[in-house]
């Protein structure tokens, strides 16, 4: 990673323009995603996802969702990556701008022929999850290689099997992924987030993980 306090080199500087220049024409995607059948729903939008649109579109995967859910929950960033009560971390791995600036995200800037055997990526600990189904959410930013089918494959678990769903890139647009998961007692939640090749341009803002508040079918 490049050091928070380092001057930024001219690739930096690239990266940070392109990502900018992007971001004057993005989209918004919003992906819903089942842990346990791996089932996910994908949306484009022209806007970011609305607390009501984005607990509509969680119930399609076969239960109702009450839109507080996405209130006051763990949350995890570049900046604040880790909490010791409950104990909750972040890592994220490879990335080649770490928060710009002081700013709370980081970028990666990967080649057309990127396939490296370890992906970058990160890897988010929850020590005490609510109890019974929670949603975990990710926010990215990025774009594949023209012609290219770029991929984040996000695994997430509490408990002994882990599920995997693979979120497709395209033209550059801000990706919110919602994955439910259901943690066996007394487990913890972890979430994975591996940058497959095809990508080009990816930011990583920020996970968090909030207990599920599942609504009475007849009040949805």
């Amino acid at each position: 990673m490049t050091q928070v306090n380092a001057p930024p080199t001219p690739r930096d500087r690239k990266i940070r323009r392109e990502v900018a220049e992007l971001a004057e024409r993005q989209g918004f995607v919003h992906h819903v995603a089942d842990a346990a059948s791996g089932r996910i729903v994908t949306t484009m939008l022209d806007r970011p996802p609305a607390p009501l649109s984005r607990a509509e579109r969680l119930s399609q995967l076969g239960h109702p969702f009450d839109p507080s859910i996405f209130g006051p929950r763990y949350r995890l960033t570049p900046r604040d990556p880790y909490q010791t009560s409950p104990l909750n971390w972040l890592t994220i791995y490879d990335a080649n701008i770490a928060r710009p600036d002081g700013e709370d995200h980081v970028h990666w800037s990967l080649p057309r022929d990127f396939n490296p055997p370890d992906p970058p990526g990160l890897r988010a600990y929850f020590g005490a999850p609510p109890a019974g189904r929670c949603v975990a959410t990710l926010r990215f930013a990025g774009k594949s290689w023209e012609g290219l089918p770029g991929s984040i494959v996000v695994r997430a678990y509490g408990g002994p099997q882990a599920a995997s769903i693979s979120v497709p890139f395209g033209n550059y647009a801000q990706h919110f992924i919602d994955i439910t998961v259901t943690p066996t007692a007394g487990n913890h939640v972890e979430v994975w987030a591996d940058l497959k090749p095809g990508l080009h341009i990816v930011t990583f803002h920020v996970i968090t993980l909030a207990a599920d508040l599942v609504l009475d079918p007849g009040t949805f």
